[in-house]
């Protein structure tokens, strides 16, 4: 096993410490060097560092002066040994198998270091880090910054694991006796990595102090300081680039620092005082001097009519167009002629410093799809399509249909326009937009080539006809895309939806193998399938937590004559080390991509159109074998407690129903807020009561529960023991992965919504 060295710079954080290195103790990947560095701390955290040295041999601590991060770490280096690299900062939490994760995928991949995604952790649960919502959309393996070059937003250094060959070769080293460190290491080394990982699953809990807590860096970003040392780590990154000879990846950082590491302080304008204000636009105008001016016209028009302001040094001006785009969700878009333009401050007054041109919004169309669903076999799209200058106030407003667009030829499919439909967002919308759904029903026939079936991806694109004449848009998702459900529509033959770079795609695709069906044998779960051709004979499946990383690897069985096969998965692989309790809200559950390899290729395993899921209960777990997104096979391993199987809509409800739990007979349903931000505290829990009868439980979502009206917004739907003893606390109530592919569910009069989130939870969303 390659052994790891983790680094973890200790300062003051004796509130947090212990539950750190616990995580790191408790990693799946055991071969670990863990190197604490006490950096000075006045409380008792070397106390509590040095407690844990003692217990385990895997830590050792090294003491001395404060000097900051970046040296800590630095030091942690020189000390430490390992054939892999990763660094902890020691308030945050790793998943158990965060390590285990990122090192499979290098091992597999060779490639130079692997990024995972972030969670943000608070005393609430675990949620996205918006900083990697779109760098780690899903897992790329073996990629460079080149084919994927919004990489350089991902500047943390924690959720990372980088081959300690790689890092030695190129000399990195964090920066010393300054904030911001994790930007002139982690940008660098995305130019000069040959490959890297980029994994969709959680690694890194990265903590956000609260109330009573005192405030990190990235939480003290008005202090005079924050805002230097973060324009000289951005000034260090493109130094870097710019000596690796990379023109064009310094042109990409620029124009992500600009809306990203920069603009923090950009908006933070109107709030400070003129020595603030004053020190930023210095600052500001020498980066600025160094960018080229077609990153500036590629920047969205607040920050480009922003970002000019800041190099006239026009102050009051500034501050109003600050203003303007920082306190609005959405800004509105007018037309000028058949144009369109951000409607922000300065727009009409002809001023020669603010040419129209810069408020151009290009492409402004919007789109997005809230659901699919297969029904009387035609996928069945709904959505919204709309232009923001006009709206759809009224059903004639626009006419909207969709086409398909197969990708490398660029043939074109047209499909039948859609009735005006109100939006299924409409109550959370402004009126203007209330009719901008639509809803299409595609026949796959569309789909064949010459009346034959071929390989190939077609785009979705959405057009609508209305005042400013033709417009037309990829099909968008939003940040969560609906469920994405397959469906074979020849015996050989499936139309798979799937989401690329934003936008939705149909996939027709043949089968080479597919499972047929999973039953249980004794201590082993026993995947069944066959093959379009006879299988490999060093065939396996793969049951990775990431794909294309094996976790395990399970030998194919001939099934008799012909090209049936079967694979058996002790029970004990996938519910041994699982932990019931002590995971946060919102934590990474246990759960495999089943994937079928033979000779180097290996790929998601499909179900056949008769598999039925699969549910045992083994050592106080619930093991589900059940296709997910694009009718692919997941195996899970859930808590034996209560399942969410049922959703449907009633009037200002919903209604909840799950089989009956196996292990905990009395529990109650939980709603927690999830949109909780400074200036809005959220609100307290709400507890929903659970009926329990022989055939299952049942539960009801109202807008009004006792207590009142649920605050609009978003609620997470967890669950806990019944009664006084609740020591187990809340956890998420898991949804099998068939119910979960028959959301968005809404009640009667679209007030409540029950929705898919990330890594399987659930959000109950709440109209205004």
């Amino acid at each position: 096993m390659p052994s790891v060295l983790a680094v973890v710079p200790i300062h003051n954080v004796r509130r947090y410490l212990p539950e750190c290195l616990d995580s790191l103790a408790r990693q799946s990947h055991h071969a670990l060097d863990v190197v604490l560095v006490d950096d000075g701390s006045t409380d008792d955290s070397a106390e509590i560092a040095q407690r844990w040295v003692e217990r385990d041999r895997r830590f050792r601590l090294i003491r001395q002066p404060n000097r900051g991060l970046g040296a800590a770490r630095n030091a942690g280096l020189r000390a430490g040994h390992g054939d892999y690299l990763t660094f902890v900062d020691s308030d945050d939490v790793l998943p158990p198998t965060a390590l285990e994760v990122l090192v499979g995928a290098l091992e597999r991949t060779g490639s130079d270091f692997a990024s995972g995604n972030v969670g943000l952790l608070t005393s609430r649960g675990v949620r996205q880090s918006p900083l990697h919502r779109g760098t780690h959309r899903t897992t790329r393996l073996g990629i460079a910054l080149r084919e994927q070059r919004n990489l350089v937003y991902d500047r943390l250094a924690c959720n990372k694991v980088f081959r300690r060959s790689f890092w030695q070769r190129h000399g990195l080293r964090f920066p010393e006796g300054v904030r911001y460190e994790d930007i002139p290491v982690t940008v660098p080394a995305y130019a000069l990595a040959r490959a890297v990982d980029v994994i969709e699953l959680p690694v890194y809990y990265w903590r956000q102090r609260e109330a009573g807590a005192e405030p990190s860096i990235s939480q003290r970003q008005n202090e005079l300081r924050n805002v230097v040392d973060r324009f000289a780590a951005v000034e260090s990154a493109r130094r870097a680039l710019a000596g690796i000879g990379e023109g064009a990846m310094k042109d990409w950082y620029d124009e992500t620092a600009l809306q990203s590491d920069l603009r923090m302080f950009l908006h933070l304008l109107p709030d400070v005082g003129d020595v603030y204000r004053q020190m930023f636009l210095d600052l500001a105008a020498d980066y600025l001097a160094g960018v080229d001016a077609r990153v500036l016209d590629r920047l969205p028009p607040p920050l480009r009519v922003a970002w000019r302001l800041v190099q006239r040094r026009m102050i009051p001006e500034l501050l109003t167009v600050v203003s303007a785009s920082r306190d609005s969700a959405v800004l509105p878009v007018v037309r000028r002629g058949r144009r369109h333009y951000q409607a922000l401050p300065y727009l009409d007054a002809g001023r020669a410093e603010l040419p129209r041109e810069l408020y151009r919004v290009a492409d402004p169309m919007r789109t997005q799809v809230h659901e699919l669903r297969w029904h009387a076999g035609r996928l069945r799209v709904r959505g919204h399509a709309y232009d923001p200058a006009t709206g759809a106030a009224r059903p004639w407003s626009s006419l909207r249909g969709l086409w398909l667009r197969d990708e490398p030829r660029r043939r074109r499919r047209v499909v039948s326009p859609s009735l005006p439909r109100r939006s299924p967002d409409a109550p959370t919308l402004p009126p203007r937009y209330a009719w901008s759904g639509f809803q299409v029903s595609i026949d796959p026939a569309v789909l064949r080539v010459r009346r034959r079936w071929v390989e190939q991806s077609w785009r979705v694109v959405a057009a609508a006809i209305g005042p400013a004449g033709l417009q037309r848009r990829p099909m968008g998702v939003g940040e969560i895309p609906p469920p994405l459900p397959a469906a074979w529509v020849a015996p050989d033959v499936r139309v798979v939806p799937l989401v690329r770079d934003r936008s939705l795609r149909l996939v027709v695709e043949r089968w080479r193998v597919r499972a047929t069906s999973c039953r249980r044998d004794g201590d082993h779960l026993v995947v069944a399938g066959e093959s379009a051709a006879p299988a490999d004979p060093d065939a396996a499946l793969w049951l990775c937590r990431a794909p294309g990383v094996p976790w395990r690897r399970y030998p194919v069985t001939p099934d008799g004559p012909g090209t049936r096969f079967t694979a058996r998965i002790p029970l004990a692989d996938v519910t041994a080390g699982a932990s019931d309790g002590g995971a946060p809200v919102g934590a990474v559950g246990d759960e495999w991509l089943v994937e079928f390899a033979a000779g180097d290729e290996a790929r998601a395993l499909p179900v056949s159109a008769g598999y039925l899921s699969y549910a045992a209960v083994a050592a106080a777990r619930t093991v589900l074998a059940e296709p997910g997104d694009a009718g692919v096979l997941w195996i899970r391993s859930l808590p034996a407690g209560p399942l969410l199987a049922r959703v449907r809509g009633a009037p200002a409800a919903l209604l909840l129903s799950g089989p009956p739990p196996p292990t905990r007979p009395g529990f109650e349903l939980v709603l927690r807020f999830r949109d909780e931000t400074p200036a809005r505290p959220a609100p307290p829990d709400r507890v929903l009561p659970v009926r329990l009868g022989p055939a299952g439980w049942r539960a009801t979502l109202r807008c009004e529960p006792d207590g009142g009206p649920l605050a609009a917004g978003h609620w997470w739907l967890l669950q806990r023991p019944a009664g006084p003893d609740t020591r187990g606390g809340a956890c998420d109530l898991p949804v099998t992965l068939r119910a979960r592919e028959r959301l968005p569910a809404r009640s009667a009069g679209a007030r409540l919504w029950l929705e898919p989130d990330r890594h399987r939870r659930l959000v109950l969303r709440v109209a205004g």
